[in-house]
């Protein structure tokens, strides 16, 4: 599934004007977005009790961290192409398809990010 979501942002930012970047563009949108879903299950797991929200330092190793560990996979001997190649035949229909699990899977993060945190406030 890693491989699958990083070939939908690889797809999405070749389509965008820093075409001649979309393998790193990719690689970093992807862990922003993985670092969102980490913070959000880390503020649920606050709400319960369980840890401390994580401070700013915390957020900055989550975030190094995920970047290495991103860049590791995909950059180490070139496998950023070998997923790109295993996902690049696809149909017409599949492309839509990705395109909509792309923008399903961003909506549902953000969103359920922004009630995390709005009900940690106590504003819901």
């Amino acid at each position: 599934m890693i491989d699958y979501l990083y070939y939908r942002f690889y797809r999405l930012w070749l389509h965008s004007s820093l075409a001649e970047g979309a393998a790193f563009m990719a690689m970093l949108l992807f862990s922003i977005i993985l670092s969102t879903n980490v913070l959000m299950v880390w503020g649920i797991l606050t709400q319960c009790g369980f840890v401390k929200y994580p401070s700013d330092f915390q957020y900055y190793i989550l975030e190094g961290s995920l970047i290495v560990l991103l860049s590791s996979r995909f950059f180490i001997k070139n496998r950023y192409k070998k997923v790109v190649a295993k996902y690049d035949d696809e149909n017409p229909m599949q492309r839509r398809v990705g395109m909509w699990v792309l923008i399903m899977y961003i909506a549902i993060t953000f969103i359920g990010f922004f009630i995390e945190a709005l009900y940690r406030q106590g504003k819901i």
